[in-house]
């Protein structure tokens, strides 16, 4: 599968070898989806990393072993989100739990695994190490991509679906031997729900940016445009409408610099997009990459002069760390970010390359872009902390990775 979600268990596995530990990815077979990366299936493939696929039934996989992709639209993505929230808990990949159990228990007997790392988003994997830890009592790592009970992804319908998912999650998490989490906010706020989670090991290991895909870039961007690019997809409150605005106003007041900038997308604009461009005047100046594969992704980062960030306004979006802030730290380009007071504008502020933007005020955003228009100029855009953006290489998250895995069995393999 493409997207970010893919990225941290991916790069584990490519990395975890370099700490003692030989990963066997468990994961169904191809179904429907957005969008598909082969060059990072390639990647594994090129270093003999064995993949175990399952073949499981559900609204995702009905055709066999067959990749097929699909087009989303806003109706069709709210209707699955509504169907979801109503009746499938603990989200709508359930149906994989009990075949992947079953595979994983027969793998587990086979190979003499020596522990289990179970990430999620979906959750229903972590129900699968549960159940897995409960039978064959093998060490478990549960990890955390986004936060569970609270997912800012996550609406409940009813005051019995939240109950449902609370008693979920806590008979879940209390069977894990460790937890790693992207960040300190979903850290607190797992551990805090419940007493007993003392007693389990809980580790911050952050998304972060695989240094080979940089190494292979050679940067070929237009000393001609002012650049400017925003990696993945827009969903939900997630949106560029601010951004948009803000460049519109940009140009009014300053005309003259509708001939310089280029603004670029990648993971894909939709017909909404487009006509709001198409309202602002925009249209002669953007790009709609489309999805493209990851390494490919990584060079538009490099050949652009300003990375374009936003989170939405929407509750708990304070604590959630999107996955591309870090592989655009890894850059070490400057970032503009629309985003709200929380974890995100921390890390931005301490990677000191930041323009940070309130949420709702097109004229601050106006005046930002501006600002970072005349740096480059110049020719003095700021560039970030290395020395802070080494911390995220996934070398080191992986390390991290296998030190937890080492005290969940006590010396490692």
């Amino acid at each position: 599968m493409g997207g970010s979600g893919v990225q941290r268990p991916a790069k584990l596995a490519k990395y975890l070898r370099g700490f003692g530990w030989e990963p066997i990815i468990l994961t169904p077979e191809p179904g429907a989806y957005i969008n598909f990366d082969d060059t990072l299936l390639e990647e594994l493939n090129n270093l003999k990393i064995r993949t175990e696929r399952v073949d499981i039934r559900s609204m995702f996989h009905t055709s066999g072993k067959k990749q097929t992709k699909v087009k989303p639209s806003w109706w069709k993505t709210r209707l699955l989100r509504f169907i979801t929230s109503w009746f499938f808990l603990p989200d709508n990949k359930k149906s994989w739990i009990e075949p992947a159990y079953q595979k994983a228990k027969k793998l587990i007997s086979d190979e003499k695994i020596d522990a289990v790392f179970s990430t999620a988003p979906p959750y229903s994997n972590l129900i699968v190490a549960k159940k897995l830890k409960n039978e064959l009592g093998i060490p478990v790592v549960m990890d955390f991509r986004d936060d569970w009970l609270n997912s800012h992804w996550i609406d409940y319908p009813t005051k019995w679906h939240y109950n449902k998912m609370k008693r979920l999650e806590s008979e879940t998490i209390k069977t894990a031997d460790a937890i790693t989490v992207v960040n300190e906010r979903y850290k607190n706020s797992i551990s805090g729900r419940y007493p007993g989670s003392d007693k389990i090991q809980f580790k911050v290991i952050p998304n972060g940016y695989d240094p080979e895909n940089l190494e292979q870039v050679v940067p070929a961007g237009n000393p001609e445009k002012f650049t400017i690019i925003h990696s993945g997809r827009f969903y939900n409150v997630i949106q560029p409408d601010q951004f948009l605005h803000s460049v519109r106003e940009v140009i009014k007041q300053n005309p003259e610099i509708e001939k310089k900038i280029a603004l670029q997308f990648q993971g894909g604009l939709s017909e909404m997009h487009w006509k709001l461009i198409n309202k602002l005047g925009l249209t002669e100046i953007v790009t709609d990459f489309g999805y493209v594969q990851h390494q490919q992704a990584v060079q538009n980062l490099m050949n652009a002069d300003l990375l374009f960030l936003t989170l939405g306004n929407r509750r708990h979006m304070e604590d959630v760390t999107p996955g591309k802030l870090f592989e655009y730290m890894g850059t070490l380009k400057p970032i503009l970010a629309f985003v709200p007071d929380g974890i995100t504008s921390a890390l931005l502020k301490l990677y000191g390359a930041a323009e940070i933007c309130e949420l709702n005020n097109r004229k601050a955003g106006a005046e930002s872009i501006l600002n970072l228009y005349q740096q480059w100029v110049n020719k003095d855009l700021p560039e970030g902390d290395k020395q802070f953006s080494e911390q995220f290489n996934r070398k080191y998250t992986a390390q991290q990775l296998s030190e937890v895995l080492n005290d969940v069995t006590k010396g490692g393999v």
